[in-house]
């Protein structure tokens, strides 16, 4: 007769940020943190990143397709995830902008929200061409964090992720029936003005943050600030 299994029924519910769509799961268990340990143990980025959408593929009940996740989806998902399994809390060192002491600060997880500005999913590049935007994936971001992916290579990889349609008057190009080469040749062929309104969006997209404000306990400077991005609640 087979062992019986602990905690294997989904308890809870969330909703994904980006869709709206509610989701039932249940807590990560040894197997699952035992994987996150060795992942962060390797300090490898894309290892990291794949044991988390792992993670949350083992845990959510629906068939959620990891890939299709955006960043911010991954970022709060995970750490509700994290609640359940771990604790509802969350302690930082934050630093005293004036004399930089380490100060406890604790947030609760139920706190934190993605912070989704409106934002117009189509770019007026000229009279002639716009381009219509997508958020990028957790899968996109984390293929393209290596040793081997220079910086602007990065910045440029995301951003051709990210357009979706090229429209002119006449006809729209789906970017997935087009080549990375001829992609990167469309973005290099933006001036400077065009390229930053693409940047604007790219940095206006939502994610997961928090509003901190404490009282240094060495010099009572009162600090404000925002933590921004799963890594920041986690360090």
């Amino acid at each position: 007769m087979a062992l019986p299994k602990l905690n294997d029924s989904p308890k809870y519910k969330m909703t994904v940020p980006s869709t709206g769509q509610e989701v039932n799961f249940r807590p990560f268990l040894v197997k699952e943190e035992k994987v996150l340990m060795l992942a962060a143990e390797t300090e490898d980025q894309s290892h990291i990143l794949s044991a988390i959408t792992d993670t949350l593929s083992a845990c959510i009940q629906e068939d959620i397709q990891t890939d299709k996740l955006t960043t911010f989806d991954v970022e709060y998902m995970f750490v509700i995830l994290r609640s359940k399994s771990v604790g509802e809390t969350i302690d930082l060192k934050m630093k005293c902008e004036n004399c930089e002491t380490e100060n406890d600060y604790q947030i609760k997880i139920n706190d934190l929200a993605v912070v989704k500005p409106k934002q117009d999913s189509t770019i007026v590049l000229d009279e002639n061409i716009s381009i219509e935007m997508t958020w990028p994936t957790y899968k996109m971001v984390g293929a393209n964090i290596n040793d081997d992916v220079k910086e602007s290579d990065l910045v440029f990889n995301v951003l051709a992720g990210c357009i979706q349609t090229v429209m002119t008057e006449e006809e729209a190009f789906n970017l997935k029936d087009e080549t990375q080469e001829d992609i990167h040749a469309f973005i290099e062929s933006m001036n400077s003005a065009q390229f930053e309104k693409v940047q604007k969006w790219i940095d206006a997209m939502p994610k997961l943050s928090h509003d901190i404000e404490f009282d240094c306990v060495k010099c009572d400077t009162h600090n404000k600030t925002t933590v921004e991005g799963m890594q920041s609640f986690f360090t």
